[in-house]
């Protein structure tokens, strides 16, 4: 056969909407697969690629087939591409492939289909007023994903704008402005920060682990009611001294701000880090103790500091600059012993823990075919506890470790 003309369907319509499973082979399967998916949904543009490549098998007198993935394009889905591939060109042993898509999306797969088989044509078809729109749309996926590749490109794109909004939001923030626009801007700010920085993933994870953690069961849950209501009194009393001392100069709101909230606040942390520090000791999780003392420290540190400079620039003559300079520096005394003191606490942990991190990190992981897929950039762990290893962007969970004598040979 010269040339057998392939639809590709990366996210499996087909299969999800009308329980045809692929490859659909053939003029007249592919005629049925098209018209079940119109009635199931007319919509779906993977209708119009059907019918276009059925109209070109006709036209050149030569075989059709349909490519069906998965629901989640991926890896997976183009797993299951590759196999149903291979089967057909053991079939039918084509010189080359007519290809026809729908969209920008499946394009995505022609890398595999080269290596297998010379690509003859691509036909894309689109509805003629989304044709554009698509075209935008992908390029600017594209673009995002080729940036988050690069970690200094990243932090340019996605950093500099996210420094830039939460600076304006604290703008607006100190003049009393647009509550609204201040919330908008600052959100988006930290998540272009949080982004630009490469902790996006982890940054979700941590706040799905969080309110999955939240159970009447645990006693941090009360606690944190508690902090929050405590941080909300913080909030209000840092306005009304804002209020009281009616003063647009930015430095004097900031001292208006601090002196009003800061014992609240310290109050608040206090509340939701003995909650935790209870949970964990529960857990017999004593690494996230250690971690939960020397936050609460460091920001009892930062606080009793911003309160220091405040009364420093309220009245320079009552708090001196030496006793600005004397706080400061016994705070930063006992936040560093209360870490070396945790540190030797926690010292049989602090060591089990950076064995294993010894034990994984930056080693070669290979595939069960021997395939090199990248090193180790991360060693997963839950307190002491190894739960997997982070390879790139791909998580590696432990249970799909098969070997780790040097090299790490994992099953995908």
């Amino acid at each position: 056969m010269k040339n057998l003309v392939l639809c590709i369907d990366r996210d499996n319509d087909v299969g999800e909407k009308t329980g045809i499973v692929g490859p659909v082979i053939g003029i007249k399967a592919n005629i049925h697969a098209a018209k079940e998916l119109a009635l199931a949904d007319p919509e779906d543009t993977d209708v119009n690629a059907i019918f276009a490549a059925v109209k070109i098998a006709k036209e050149l007198n030569t075989e059709v087939v349909t490519l069906t993935g998965e629901r989640r394009t991926g890896i997976t889905s183009d797993t299951i591409i590759t196999e149903q591939l291979d089967k057909i060109l053991h079939k039918f042993k084509p010189e080359g492939v007519i290809m026809v898509t729908d969209g920008a999306e499946d394009e995505q797969i022609i890398p595999i289909i080269q290596s297998r088989v010379n690509i003859t044509s691509v036909q894309t078809v689109i509805v003629r007023q989304s044709r554009e729109l698509e075209k935008a749309y992908f390029t600017i996926i594209n673009f995002i994903k080729e940036v988050e590749k690069d970690p200094t490109l990243a932090r340019l794109v996605f950093g500099i704008p996210g420094i830039l909004m939460l600076l304006l939001a604290i703008g607006l923030v100190l003049g009393m402005l647009m509550p609204a626009m201040n919330l908008i801007l600052g959100t988006l700010g930290v998540y272009l920060l949080v982004k630009g920085f490469g902790y996006e993933e982890e940054f979700f994870s941590k706040i799905h682990g969080f309110i999955k953690s939240l159970s009447v069961e645990r006693i941090s849950t009360f606690t944190y009611i508690i902090a929050f209501l405590t941080l909300s009194m913080a909030l209000f009393n840092g306005y009304d001294e804002y209020v009281l001392r009616n003063s647009t100069e930015i430095i004097d709101i900031i001292i208006a701000f601090i002196t009003g909230s800061s014992n609240l606040i310290i109050l608040a942390i206090i509340f939701a880090v003995i909650g935790r520090i209870m949970d964990d000791f529960v857990g017999e999780k004593y690494l996230s103790i250690r971690r939960d003392i020397i936050f609460l420290a460091f920001a009892l540190l930062v606080i009793m500091t911003l309160e220091a400079g405040a009364g420093y620039w309220e009245d320079p003559a009552k708090f001196g600059r030496g006793r600005f300079i004397q706080t400061v520096g016994l705070d930063m005394v006992i936040f560093v012993v209360i870490v070396k003191i945790t540190e030797y606490i926690f010292i049989g942990e602090i060591r089990a823990r950076q064995k294993i991190i010894n034990d994984f990190a930056n080693h070669k992981v290979y595939d069960s075919d021997g395939t090199e897929i990248g090193r180790v950039t991360r060693v997963l762990l839950d307190d002491t506890k190894f739960i997997g290893l982070k390879v790139g962007k791909r998580k590696i969970p432990k249970e799909d470790i098969i070997s780790h004598n040097g090299s790490i040979m994992v099953q995908i």
